[in-house]
């Protein structure tokens, strides 16, 4: 009888466990997983960039940008990919200032692009996988005035 109880209590364990990876799956739907890690530019430049990005958790992946040379850090800013009941979307808050809300653009495999008209600069920001490196790049809506940054792996 004892371990009929212990084998429920097992089944009941499992059945939960696999509800909860289910909803995190749902939850994480759409989020750019290829992203996840640490990034930075070349080695070989004065001024470096890292970016990070967690891995999807609970609807949302949170990242972080730092620019730093040998004098200390040049800029940071704190940003989100989240799933809302806006869409999927883009929260950029750079030096800690106000966050900036971009909606989803377009996405595939490898790419997912945000644009937001009404601000000022960027209005798009573009996030791709090219040959096992990640290519950032900020733009106005149309492409033009593009800054664009290669991070390998850290």
């Amino acid at each position: 009888m004892a371990r009929l109880w212990i084998l429920i209590g097992l089944a009941a364990f499992m059945m939960a466990r696999s509800a909860a990876v289910h909803a995190e799956g749902d939850a994480t739907a759409g989020l750019p997983r290829w992203m996840s890690g640490c990034w930075l530019t070349d080695p070989g430049q004065t001024t470096r960039v890292e970016e990070c990005w967690t891995m999807p958790r609970g609807s949302m992946m949170l990242g972080s940008s730092q620019t730093y040379d040998s004098e200390g850090t040049r800029s940071f800013e704190h940003m989100r990919i989240l799933r809302d009941a806006e869409g999927l979307g883009f929260i950029g808050q750079p030096g800690g200032t106000t966050s900036v809300r971009f909606k989803l653009d377009r996405q595939s495999a490898g790419e997912v692009s945000f644009v937001n008209a009404t601000h000022d600069y960027p209005q798009r920001i573009t996030y791709r996988l090219a040959d096992g490196k990640l290519v950032a790049e900020i733009a106005l809506l149309d492409g033009s005035k593009p800054t664009r940054w290669t991070y390998r792996r850290d």
